[in-house]
């Protein structure tokens, strides 16, 4: 094969295994009926545990990367999906410090999620809350009521281990504001091309039965990444090759 040809299909390669590596997404539903579609990025160094710990190293090193992209973290409530060392996981990012600016104001949220009984999980409740996985058949319960101070510390869960047509559902409670902002306090993020950005964001809304304020989606996991498919056209191209020889 010409070396001009190979270079092309090297090319083309190259460009169809990004897209390939990319190709994890899932598509949120709020309950007022928005549905939002969100593309997974990497963060391929954290969740590397067996443990369902959320490690406070995990939590600064994916605020400090959202930060350098311009995404704020420390009055939001930050979703996103992402490749992780625990598979396609789900993350939930609860307040994030830039500037650090004790006492700070204490904040208060619960996260209620349903996801596959095959899903794990991970998560920090260091700066104050509870947490539980109550398993319910095929579906696990996560249950968390985390605390913190802004510009203090933060909080984070994750669902991981997700596959193709998993689905689940999330919900927020508002128990004490705290930090948070008044607007567009929960961003869903996505990620093209390893730049993140915010894909929508939604407010806590008034419950009708006088209850905190909430926030609720139904998610489904519609591709997951295929970080294999680099390889299998290599292989082919090789073989196209040896056969032209």
């Amino acid at each position: 094969m010409r070396a001009p040809k190979l270079w092309f299909i090297t090319v083309a390669i190259a460009t169809c295994s990004c897209q390939l590596l990319a190709a994890g997404s899932a598509q949120f539903v709020a309950w007022n009926g928005t549905e939002v579609n969100i593309a997974s990025g990497e963060f391929a160094d954290i969740l590397e545990t067996t443990s369902t710990v959320f490690s406070l190293q995990d939590i600064n090193r994916v605020n400090q990367e959202l930060q350098s992209q311009g995404i704020d973290t420390q009055n939001r409530i930050n979703v996103f999906l992402a490749e992780t060392g625990s598979g396609l996981s789900i993350v939930t990012m609860l307040g994030g410090v830039e500037s650090f600016d004790p006492p700070g104001q204490t904040t208060a949220v619960s996260a209620t999620m349903f996801v596959p009984g095959s899903a794990s999980w991970q998560f920090n409740a260091d700066a104050g809350g509870t947490f539980d996985a109550v398993p319910l058949g095929d579906t696990t319960l996560l249950s968390g009521l985390f605390q913190w101070d802004s510009g203090v510390n933060s909080a984070a869960m994750a669902a991981s281990n997700l596959a193709f047509g998993d689905a689940g559902s999330l919900q927020f409670n508002e128990f004490q504001q705290g930090g948070l902002s008044n607007n567009n306090t929960i961003q869903l993020l996505t990620s093209q091309g390893g730049i993140w950005s915010v894909a929508d964001s939604f407010d806590f809304d008034p419950s009708e039965d006088a209850g905190p304020d909430f926030q609720y989606f139904d998610f489904e996991i519609t591709d997951i990444p295929a970080p294999g498919g680099l390889v299998v056209m290599l292989l082919a191209i090789q073989g196209v090759r040896r056969r032209r020889r």
